[in-house]
């Protein structure tokens, strides 16, 4: 019986080639999707889910909050304080451990290497467990002098030689209390265990790990003591079962007892209104957390749900296909179906025959789409940035999940054609010439409904996803960014830094060099609190602390009054001033002067309280544009802008000439080897920070550029098939509208319109919905392009011209054929 269904399944596809075409192709279109969006929903999903014990593990966090009315800023990093007093006075918390970022210089021998340096608690490898191929977890970082590579590091430090027990050196500088005196230092550390290579899906992009122990840590006694610097990554084990909520809940109050928001900042506030705590389970925090200042990349669960609902509409499409076709050719094979019914088949019988030629389409589809899926991988993980692989050996149960997904959608798409045909009557089958079951004609109209309305709102959207990334990179970001090379300075000592900026100005393919504590698109800001006198209330601004050619050297323009000067009282490096508490000299940005109630030119002069820590008197010495440090998708925050000193700056901004840019790299490096050749430089251009942004958005664009073309490619093979069906079954009615005079246009019109219809219903399916869903996306961007109609129309108008040109070969075809051969048999 089997043999039977199978070897009629065979004929019929082999008999009625470009049906069985169109709906193996359909299918194994919508099969591949399906593999590529699977394959990446798995990759999101992943993320530290293979670390040992993470069910009890999360990642402290805090929902940092200013003064000023300005937004509660959510931050995945802590206080270094915070996650010990957690583990000292919340009895549900097991165990805690902390992690700090550094760039630095590693020097082996001679060799200099420019590494990100993680600072860790000595159990950080018991908590967090992952894998070390040499060295115990419990003794690694028993020594505070001890360091731990992972094998790309040793093999990049030490080639093929074993690293255990070797010493490499970390170059960094010691500073005394408020960071003025900075001396430059070296510590030798000896390689104590070997970290196997952290997977990419991790939150942990670790090389180097050293204890927080060390006398090299960054790990002061202001931060340990500090409740509002927010240092690093804290992590707690909780007991099970207990609640992370209530855990978070409990810790206020300890907050409140441990930190004096008034003594350290001067703010009236309780501790935890200024630091509140929130949880967020380890293996979550690549899709929930990771994009408020996490190590990696971050995911998005707005992703994964939009691309898995794209996935399954296109594989819906691709089911359609088959439904709408197997209804259409209900006429034809009604007379071999009732035979079937006259010759003892039962209705059972047949259901089994026709589910089983969409199963056997599924297969052939199914190994059609794992091929594909080999030969365009490489292409998707470009589109993505993303190293994804199949696995035919460890991957079974991803390809138990696609073969049962295929033998569903075989199922779900045979499904309907085998109940409707099975249900023929012979007697009316085998006397009339009728069409086709009741109602199938409508069905077979819907399906085509739904399937270009997800193909044109597919089409809006990736319309406007490119319109709004070429808007952001067109839009005026109020500074110049181009030819500007970042260079970081943060390991070296501020007088090194100084005497690097003056010999670089003095190069001939250097128009400027100045140091800052933040660069544009560096999404991390510092912010000090300020009243305007006679005012309650208090403005929280963003405070850039930069030399005084950082205004000139990024083409800031000059609104009123003057720029920063050295050479003036109050204007030059302004730590004596602070630390004094005699006034000091700023700049503010517009929007600083706006919220402060003032013009620009009103602002000039003025003299302001500044509050927190730097407790003190400023004077607004001018007042500069608006700029959009963070790019479009913030608005430009209020910003004061001062040579303030009392901490080393980060940053060194190097305007090259662009005409001579291999000329002029090659300078800095020859003068940064000069004044500091144990630190190995590290720098890039801030154009590479703005492109940065866009890459995400590029991504989901391209994805959806290409979601676009498969569905309406797997909608257009469907609609040729029905036009071919259809353009057949309506021959006589043609040739008799032909006799009666109807010219060749009138029939190909005619026809058009029958398809056009189904799709001009769709455009007013598919146009609100995707208003809906893309007006919320565009709130993402601060600035933004409006929701024009010509998305909307130029979406359907394609989806209707290509809708044109896939029936209208059809449509001429039977427009021009000779009535008398449609005519002679009746």
């Amino acid at each position: 019986m089997f043999r039977n269904y199978l070897v009629t399944a065979l004929r019929n596809i082999a008999r009625h080639k470009l049906y069985s075409f169109i709906n193996i192709a359909g299918l194994a279109i919508g099969l591949t999707c399906a593999i590529f969006i699977m394959l990446f929903v798995r990759d999101e999903l992943s993320y530290d889910r293979w670390i040992p014990g993470t069910r009890n593990l999360y990642r402290l966090e805090m929902t940092f909050t200013l003064p000023g009315g300005k937004p509660p800023m959510q931050n995945a990093k802590t206080p270094f304080p915070a996650a010990q007093a957690m583990l000292d006075h919340i009895p549900e918390v097991q165990a805690r451990t902390r992690m700090i970022r550094r760039s630095t210089t590693i020097l082996v021998g001679n060799r200099q290497f420019p590494q990100r340096v993680y600072a860790v608690d000595p159990n950080f490898l018991q908590m967090i467990k992952l894998p070390l191929a040499v060295g115990d977890p419990d003794s690694v970082f028993a020594k505070p002098e001890s360091v731990v590579l992972s094998k790309t590091a040793a093999r990049r430090f030490f080639g093929t030689q074993s690293p255990l027990g070797k010493t490499i050196a970390i170059s960094g500088q010691h500073c005394d209390a408020m960071d003025q005196n900075c001396e430059p230092v070296r510590q030798e550390l000896v390689v104590t265990g070997i970290l196997r290579d952290v997977p990419r899906n991790s939150q942990f992009d670790v090389e180097v790990m050293i204890p927080n122990t060390s006398a090299i840590a960054p790990v002061n006694e202001e931060m340990r003591k500090n409740w509002f610097w927010l240092a690093g990554w804290s992590y707690v084990r909780l007991v099970p079962g207990a609640d992370p909520h209530a855990v978070a809940a409990k810790f206020r109050p300890v907050i409140d007892r441990l930190a004096d928001p008034l003594k350290q900042m001067n703010f009236r506030k309780r501790g935890s209104e200024v630091d509140a705590p929130y949880l967020t389970p380890l293996a979550d925090a690549h899709l929930s957390t990771d994009r408020f200042g996490g190590m990696t990349a971050p995911g998005s669960w707005t992703m994964v749900y939009g691309f898995s609902v794209i996935g399954a509409l296109i594989l819906l499409i691709a089911c359609f296909n088959f439904t709408n076709l197997a209804t259409a050719r209900a006429m034809m094979r009604s007379r071999e179906i009732s035979l079937r019914k006259v010759a003892g088949a039962k209705r059972r019988q047949l259901v089994v025959q026709f589910l089983g030629e969409a199963l056997v389409m599924a297969m052939v589809a199914l190994v059609l789409a794992l091929a594909l899926s080999e030969v365009l991988l490489p292409l998707f993980d470009n589109v993505l940035g993303l190293p994804i692989r199949i696995d035919y050996f460890h991957d079974w149960q991803l390809l138990l999940l696609v073969a049962g997904i295929a033998m569903v959608a075989g199922l779900l798409s045979g499904a309907y054609p085998a109940l409707v045909l099975s249900s023929f009557r012979p007697a009316g089958s085998l006397r009339t010439s009728q069409s086709g079951p009741a109602g199938s004609g409508r069905l077979r109209t819907a399906l085509v409904v739904l399937q270009f309305s997800v193909s044109i709102g597919l089409g809006i959207a990736a319309a406007v996803i490119f319109a709004q990334i070429s808007f952001s990179r067109s839009i005026d970001l109020g500074f110049r960014k181009d030819a500007v090379v970042v260079a970081n300075i943060a390991s070296i000592p501020p007088n090194t830094a100084d005497s690097i900026a003056r010999a670089l100005r003095s190069g001939p393919d250097i128009a400027g060099a100045v140091s800052s504590d933040d660069i544009p698109f560096s999404g991390g800001h510092n912010h000090v609190s300020v009243t305007a006198p006679g005012a309650a209330a208090i403005e929280n601004f963003v405070m850039v602390r930069a030399s005084p050619d950082y205004i000139p050297l990024y083409g800031i323009p000059l609104l009123a009054g003057r720029l920063l000067s050295e050479e003036r009282a109050g204007d030059g490096p302004a730590s004596a001033q602070v630390l004094g508490g005699k006034p000091f000299n700023i700049l503010i940005n517009a929007s600083a002067a706006r919220r402060l109630g003032y013009s620009p030119r009103e602002a000039v002069g003025k003299t302001l309280t500044l509050t927190g820590f730097l407790h003190s008197k400023i004077t607004i010495v001018g007042v500069v544009a608006d700029t959009k440090q963070d790019g479009p998708k913030n608005t430009v925050e209020g910003t004061v802008y001062t040579y303030l000193r009392a901490f080393p700056l980060d940053d060194l901004s190097i305007r090259i000439r662009g005409e001579h840019v291999r000329q002029a790299l090659s300078y800095i490096d020859r003068t940064w080897q000069a004044f500091a050749p144990g630190t190995a430089i590290q720098r890039h251009f801030l154009d590479d920070d703005y492109d940065k942004q866009f890459q995400a958005d590029e991504r989901q664009g391209a994805l959806f550029g290409i979601f676009v073309a498969v569905a309406i490619f797997i909608a257009c093979l469907g609609l040729f098939g029905l036009a071919a069906f259809t353009a057949g079954r309506r021959t006589k009615e043609i040739g008799i509208r032909k006799v009666f005079g109807a010219r060749t246009r009138n029939i190909v019109v005619l026809l058009l319109w029958q398809f056009s219809t189904p799709v001009l219903v769709a455009n007013a399916i598919a146009w609100p919905i995707a208003w809906y869903y893309l007006h919320g996306w565009l709130q993402g961007f601060a600035y933004r392009i409006a929701l024009s109609p010509i998305y909307f129309a130029g979406a359907g108008l394609a989806a209707l011209l290509i809708a044109w040109a896939t029936i209208f070969a059809h449509a001429l075809r039977v427009a021009r054929a000779n009535p008398v051969h449609a005519l002679r048999t009746e």
